[in-house]
């Protein structure tokens, strides 16, 4: 890429030099044409004139002891019939007239002038000189020739200059993404100075995209290692019961086999919401959508969690409008938003948990609040992503897998709305908006069952 920078702005500004100077050195060689004619008929026009003052007897004999000062290679006076052949009808017709006229041809200049008789007679002689042409352009051809060498050379420094700047950060950005591809997350490209151009731009986009595979990459360790921890706890609890149960060693079957049925059932919710995850990352999935009043699911969804909640200290709140807020969505699918927003809320709160649903506009929107230590700032954009393990503590620990907020968020997303974390302080307030029907009083849709 450098060589062909290089020998396109050298070549370019060798053709720019080249077709510049050739073309100035043309009309340079034309104009001393012209003036080189028009010096020589000035001063034939002005001997004729002298040689007029002179007797016709003399007038000869004049001319060749003035021609010196004419500064011409040959100088005569002959009669205006027998004037030279490079002088046409026209030509004759001016000098009869009293005018002078100049020619150029095959590298010699001619000038006729003539000699201006006495009393308005029109003129019946000539003076006729000739001269060697100006060859050419003498010492402004050289000097041109210097110094459209000297700006070839110019030019070919300011292109390798440009060629290493141009294409220092292109090679460079070409080996790290090498390297990323080879799995260095790690490798960046130097940003330029300044940055604020395409090329600058180009760098900071290629290491933004290094910066957020190396992201992906942590995230997906991590959620890897928090899936490993929740897959290996229930089967090594599912192993060493049923390893009692078959030795006969264990106290209390029944409560064995319930432990057991537990923990199956925590493995089932956790490939579960694999399953639902990876659906949704590949839109196969189907939604029954239809009219559902966002009241009737925050209503339903808290009385299922409430008695599991109170068990453990937590009150459920719910704030509901007197109006419908009606959504186009899946029923089963919003219940199982409000349940994984509330298991989430009840892990973190300390004793209380409040459930909102309003209508805001055009958009409507069902908000879970709990009063626990709240998201840390960095965290609150990536709450929703999937693979995010949250590094806030839980206040109790829960049958939540860790899979229900990116869930939530699909949902959403796939029934045309979002899901984002809302406020500030203490507590954490997630918030789950869709667009709004309008209202229809012939519709209600009755309480909507829980579910994840």
């Amino acid at each position: 890429m450098r060589r062909r920078l290089l020998v396109a702005i050298a070549g370019a500004v060798a053709a720019a030099v080249a077709v510049v100077g050739l073309g100035t050195l043309l009309l340079t060689r034309l104009d001393m044409r012209h003036r080189d004619e028009e010096d020589m008929a000035r001063r034939t026009t002005e001997l004729a004139a002298v040689v007029a003052e002179v007797r016709p007897v003399r007038a000869e004999a004049a001319a060749d002891l003035l021609a010196p000062a004419l500064d011409a290679d040959e100088v005569d006076l002959v009669d205006i019939d027998a004037a030279p052949r490079w002088l046409g009808e026209a030509d004759r017709a001016r000098l009869q007239t009293g005018e002078s006229v100049s020619d150029r041809r095959g590298g010699r200049t001619y000038a006729a002038a003539p000699v201006p008789p006495a009393d308005g007679v029109p003129a019946t002689r000539v003076l006729v000189a000739e001269d060697a042409a100006v060859a050419g352009v003498g010492a402004a051809g050289r000097w041109f020739v210097i110094a459209g060498a000297a700006t070839v050379l110019v030019g070919a420094l300011v292109a390798v200059r440009l060629s290493w700047s141009l294409a220092g950060p292109i090679v460079a950005a070409e080996e790290a993404t090498r390297r990323i591809a080879e799995g260095d997350l790690a490798a960046r490209v130097p940003e330029p100075a300044p940055a604020d151009d395409e090329l600058g731009r180009l760098i900071r986009s290629v290491n933004a995209m290094a910066a957020s595979l190396e992201r992906a990459r942590s995230t997906e360790r991590d959620f890897l290692l928090s899936v490993s921890h929740d897959l290996r706890t229930p089967l090594t609890s599912i192993g060493g019961w049923a390893e009692a149960l078959a030795d006969g060693t264990a106290p209390d079957p029944a409560a064995a086999g319930r432990t057991i049925q537990a923990e199956a059932g925590r493995l089932d919710r956790l490939v579960h919401d694999l399953l639902d995850l990876a659906r949704l990352r590949a839109r196969a999935f189907t939604l029954a959508r239809g009219p559902v009043d966002l009241r009737d699911v925050a209503a339903a969804t808290a009385e299922a969690v409430r008695p599991e909640l109170a068990d453990a200290g937590v009150t459920v709140a719910v704030d509901l409008p007197d109006d419908p807020v009606t959504v186009d969505g899946d029923a089963d699918r919003l219940a199982q938003i409000a349940a994984n927003l509330l298991e989430n809320a009840g892990r973190h709160a300390t004793s209380r948990v409040a459930v909102a649903v309003r209508a805001d506009g055009a958009t409507a929107s069902l908000t879970v609040a709990d009063d626990g230590p709240g998201i840390p700032r960095d965290e609150a954009a990536r709450v929703f992503d999937r693979l995010h393990t949250s590094a806030r503590p839980a206040a109790r620990a829960g049958p939540g897998t860790g899979l229900g907020l990116a869930i939530v968020r699909e949902l959403a997303r796939a029934m045309g709305g979002d899901a984002a974390v809302v406020g500030a302080g203490r507590g954490a307030r997630l918030e789950m908006r869709l667009p709004l029907m309008p209202p229809s009083p012939a519709h209600h849709t009755g309480a909507v069952p829980s579910g994840t």
